[in-house]
């Protein structure tokens, strides 16, 4: 049965997908015998006696999808499915219960009260968008250290000399040097381009006024010593 339900926040069995379980059920015990076919109506009737008056606070609405129309029916929650059915044999009953719990499997949430399934889906709604923003945060970091070293690159190429401050060099090469590291690293690069008479030129930083920018030759012969070619 393909019905459109209305307020459906909870596991459930309409009146009419009862009402076909039933027929099914003594179709089937008929063995192609005519047997008798359960009513809608017949079967709220004693929907009022099994339950009570109580049984109005279930009633629905489902919209006929050939007319388009809508119509009352209930909606039992499960206890209330088992009491229909055991009315009418165990076997029935055991049957509805099968198939709720089965349905109830396949969604872990429906013995939930209502406030509960919507602030749960509100809760994995919500890790879906950070999972996702934290995702674009690793891409958009990504994307932005491969500009860096792109910009790097450019400005030696405009300078018409690959130099390079320390940290400059880092972003050129991927590496990422802390203050001693990096320390370390100058004054090697300092040393070997006094040694081999290649100059050693000034950038402004705004850090520290100013820092060395040393030839990228002299920076990687300097790491090749310290680090053994890193």
């Amino acid at each position: 049965m393909n019905l459109s339900l209305q307020n459906n926040t909870e596991q459930t069995m309409t009146s009419l997908e009862l009402v076909e379980f039933i027929n099914e059920d003594r179709k089937t015990a008929s063995a192609g015998d005519t047997f008798s076919v359960l009513s809608h109506s017949d079967f709220y009737k004693k929907a009022k006696v099994v339950l009570g008056e109580g049984v109005g606070k279930f009633s629905d609405t489902y919209q006929n999808p050939q007319n388009k129309q809508f119509y009352q029916i209930y909606r039992f929650p499960k206890r209330e499915a088992c009491l229909m059915a055991m009315s009418y044999s165990y076997e029935l009953q055991a049957k509805v219960f099968d198939r709720m719990t089965a349905l109830e499997v396949a969604d872990p949430l429906a013995g939930l009260p209502a406030e509960q399934r919507a602030l749960i889906g509100v809760m994995l709604d919500n890790a879906a968008i950070k999972a996702e923003q934290a995702a674009q945060a690793v891409l958009i970091a990504s994307q932005a250290d491969s500009i860096k070293r792109l910009e790097a690159k450019q400005s030696a190429f405009e300078d018409g000399a690959s130099y390079f401050t320390v940290i400059g060099y880092g972003v050129h090469r991927g590496i990422s040097f802390g203050l001693t590291d990096a320390g370390t690293l100058g004054r090697a690069a300092a040393k070997l381009s006094k040694e081999n008479g290649i100059a050693v030129d000034k950038v402004k930083d705004p850090r520290f006024g100013s820092v060395n920018s040393y030839h990228e030759s002299m920076l990687d012969a300097a790491l090749a010593k310290i680090h053994g070619g890193m």
